[in-house]
């Protein structure tokens, strides 16, 4: 079940895509999204920001000082960003549960500390939603790896446009790794939304695909859900590239991947095909560690 959902809040137009993918989430499912936002302080700004180092003399309260004033200005704008959305979108502002399946949210923010506030707040939702890692906003460069390790919470990485409908479509990457079924027992709230789920996976040396999926399909129609496979043939193109083209070909609202690649989660993530699939996907990812 995913009744809350933790929507990071960055203040700049990357929120756009953002707030759409975890709306395209929380509607069909009646969840409440928390929409947060956090502050840095002049002075953990000035340690985020590389250039502060060489500011010597009145320069470096200058910096300070307009370090404060972006701060300031990234504030207001998440907060006008949140109440836009909700405005458009006829979305109930509530800290708590409303009565019915629908969707209602909240905002609220706080100050520095982003390696262990982040992980708090996500370990107490059902699912974070947050963009691409781009740093502009300082916050940690790692977030997407943070929040993976550290919450023991499904994420959802939004595409810089969000899908007209996130929940129509599923295509799932599976590959016959723990990361790969913890993943998919995390997103089963979302399968069974779907109107069409797609297995998909790429063939290995020595691997049994069709066996794989075959009773991967079994084990979902017992949820309700009916499936379609498909066994990508391994060839040049990487597979990054295969799972990209498949989901796209498909339609998909959403790609379901565990962690593929090297053991390691930092060399899965930033290393390999997972890497690839949340920063050039051009649909959601979905993923857990």
């Amino acid at each position: 079940m995913i009744k809350t959902i933790l929507v990071p809040t960055s203040g700049y137009d990357t929120d756009e895509s953002v707030f759409a993918t975890a709306l395209g989430v929380a509607r069909p499912l009646g969840a409440h999204l928390n929409f947060y936002h956090l502050r840095l302080s002049a002075c953990e700004a000035a340690v985020r920001s590389p250039h502060i180092q060489y500011c010597a003399g009145s320069t470096i309260s200058d910096a300070l000082h307009t370090l404060g004033q972006r701060d300031e200005q990234l504030s207001a704008r998440a907060l006008k960003h949140f109440e836009e959305f909700c405005a458009h979108h006829r979305i109930e502002v509530s800290s708590a549960p409303t009565d019915g399946p629908k969707v209602s949210a909240q905002f609220s923010e706080e100050t520095d500390h982003a390696d262990s506030r982040f992980p708090f707040h996500a370990r107490h939702s059902d699912l974070v939603v947050l963009g691409r890692r781009k740093n502009v906003d300082l916050m940690p460069y790692d977030l997407i790896e943070l929040l993976l390790v550290g919450s023991g919470r499904p994420i959802i990485v939004a595409p810089e446009r969000s899908p007209a409908n996130v929940t129509d479509t599923i295509v799932v990457g599976w590959k016959e790794t723990p990361e790969a079924a913890r993943s998919l027992g995390a997103a089963m709230p979302l399968l069974k939304l779907a109107h069409r789920v797609i297995l998909v996976s790429i063939a290995e040396d020595g691997d049994s695909l069709p066996d794989s999926l075959d009773q991967l399909a079994r084990q979902l129609l017992w949820h309700g859900i009916r499936t379609e496979s498909r066994v990508l043939a391994a060839k040049s193109e990487p597979a990054p590239v295969q799972l990209r083209g498949a989901a796209r070909d498909a339609g998909a609202g959403l790609l379901v991947i565990g962690g593929y690649g090297h053991t390691s989660l930092r060399e899965s993530v930033f290393g390999g095909v997972t890497r690839a699939l949340i920063e050039h996907a051009e649909c959601p990812v979905f993923l857990m560690h």
